[in-house]
């Protein structure tokens, strides 16, 4: 079973997208914020990170730049959820990586789930070819 950790600090939004991906057969855990997230992932790495970009106290974005630092976790699959539609214009994203993809809020849910599938495979099969 593939495990995600979801942190978004919105309840209706967290609990919305832990329902379907648990209906998906996904194993998730979730938080509202990068601290939490932080200890969670100091106990075990998930298949994949779905992390807001506005987070409370550390932004994902700040947040995102910590787990690209890290050796740990540098190549752990990373789906970042964004409400702000300037967020993804060109240029203000982080430098593009192979285990990193943005979606905008609001987000079909079946575009949800194929960029989770997406970025999981396309991470694993580069950590596999490195």
């Amino acid at each position: 079973m593939r495990t995600i950790l979801l942190v978004e600090d919105a309840p209706e939004i967290r609990d919305l997208v832990t329902m379907v991906l648990v209906d998906e057969g996904f194993a998730v855990t979730s938080c509202a914020g990068a601290e939490e997230a932080m200890t969670r992932l100091l106990l075990s790495l998930p298949d994949l990170l779905i992390l807001d970009g506005r987070l409370p106290t550390m932004s994902g974005w700040q947040y995102l730049d910590l787990i690209r630092a890290s050796e740990r976790t540098a190549r752990l699959p990373v789906l970042m959820l964004t409400a702000a539609a300037d967020d993804l214009q060109p240029g203000k994203q982080k430098p593009p990586d192979d285990c990193t993809i943005y979606l905008a809020k609001p987000f079909d849910i079946d575009v949800l789930l194929a960029a989770i599938d997406g970025v999981i495979e396309t991470c694993n099969q580069q950590s596999v070819a490195a």
